[in-house]
């Protein structure tokens, strides 16, 4: 009997030990205690006071897309990089809503240069589904952005911030920064 309780309570010690966080209320982070859960590639990490190229909208840390060594994204060949949200549950949401800021200095506003991305996806589909393609904003200044992600509700799913320079030309500036991201969910 001593060795299936133990067996037992070591199941479900590694149950917790593996489980995968994912945030049922509402969701906020200004990345001041670090990634807590946020997956990059790429060329994103987080700044800070310990940086020359720090810039947040809030407090002193933010997540940017760029080389602290030269402050800007040009690595002489064209790069890519994604900046995931840890999973997001919205199984009894009613209403969702992405709110976040952000700072950027580009090649230039086209569409077709230094492209930035707001996507989502459903846990467990690989699929990425834009929310947004980001150009013509105003860049060198702190803008926020909300979508309402009431589409979702119902299931578990993930946000990115993505951002593809497309070609090896014109990348030294300085990226672009986000900060202050929330997930207001209103449940059933």
């Amino acid at each position: 009997m001593k060795k299936i309780g133990i067996a037992l309570l070591s199941i479900a010690v590694l149950s917790l030990i593996v489980a995968v966080p994912v945030f049922s209320n509402n969701y906020a982070y200004n990345f001041e205690k670090g990634a807590a859960g946020w997956e990059s590639t790429g060329m994103w990490h987080i700044v800070n006071e310990t940086s020359e190229y720090r810039n947040a909208n809030s407090g002193v840390s933010s997540y940017w897309y760029g080389n602290d060594l030269t402050g800007n994204y040009d690595s002489g060949t064209a790069n890519s990089g994604r900046l995931i949200s840890p999973p997001i549950n919205l199984k009894n949401s009613t209403k969702a809503t992405l709110t976040f800021w952000y700072w950027c200095q580009t090649e230039n506003m086209s569409k077709l240069y230094d492209q930035r991305y707001i996507q989502v996806r459903e846990v467990g589909n690989g699929d990425w589904v834009d929310l947004e393609q980001l150009h013509s904003d105003s860049m060198e200044q702190w803008l926020q952005k909300t979508y309402d992600l009431s589409s979702y509700k119902g299931k578990v799913i993930e946000v990115s911030f993505y951002f593809d320079m497309s070609d090896e030309l014109a990348n030294d500036y300085r990226g672009w920064y986000i900060d202050d991201v929330e997930i207001q969910i209103e449940n059933n």
